[in-house]
């Protein structure tokens, strides 16, 4: 993608220009559909839940040049509708542990189920507890699939931070599974 065509698309926007838009849809729209169906598998979903972003975006217009990190900032509201539409949808905690594929949480035999959602909402617990920019990051790798490289370009941090930060991110998280370990042993 590229920020200046993004920008001066944006501009254009701004003052209500429906080729604008619509150019602006055209260069994101596979992308976003792309980054929907990498999570839900479903493209009647995907396209709907895309184009709630862009619809949401088009009602943001005017707002969009004030964002530092464009990129990252258009790829987290596809993330966030996808979050949002897997959190109505999803009626048993199965779902939603597969839903978020996390490394660490592994759900293949039903005993485990109970064990694999409480130890995932530690988990996300844990995530949620991290200082900002840590977070940030680790979501931006974990969650949005971002090499280092990507991050620190688009946080306009080194990659060596972003690696720490990574780190520090991970040791909590490690402690928080083998807390949970240690706890769960005991029955």
């Amino acid at each position: 993608m590229n920020e200046a065509e993004l920008r001066r698309l944006i501009q254009l926007m701004e003052k209500n220009d429906g080729r604008a838009f619509e150019e602006f849809f055209n260069l994101l729209y596979p992308r976003f559909y792309r980054y929907a169906f990498l999570y839900l598998k479903s493209d009647v979903v995907c396209e709907e839940l895309v184009s709630d972003v862009f619809l949401k975006l088009w009602r943001a217009r005017d707002k969009l040049n004030e964002v530092k990190q464009l990129e990252f900032y258009l790829f987290r509201s596809v993330k966030n509708q996808v979050l949002t539409y897997a959190k109505k949808k999803s009626k048993n905690t199965e779902e939603l542990t597969d839903f978020f594929q996390s490394d660490l949480v592994e759900v293949e035999q039903p005993d485990n189920l109970l064990i694999s959602a409480e130890l995932f909402k530690k988990i996300e617990q844990a995530i949620g507890a991290l200082p900002d920019k840590c977070q940030t990051i680790y979501r931006m790798v974990r969650e949005d699939g971002l090499s280092y490289t990507q991050v620190a370009s688009l946080l306009d941090i080194s990659p060596k931070t972003v690696e720490n930060q990574m780190g520090i991110a991970l040791k909590k998280l490690r402690r928080v599974v083998v807390e949970y370990n240690k706890d769960t042993s005991k029955f």
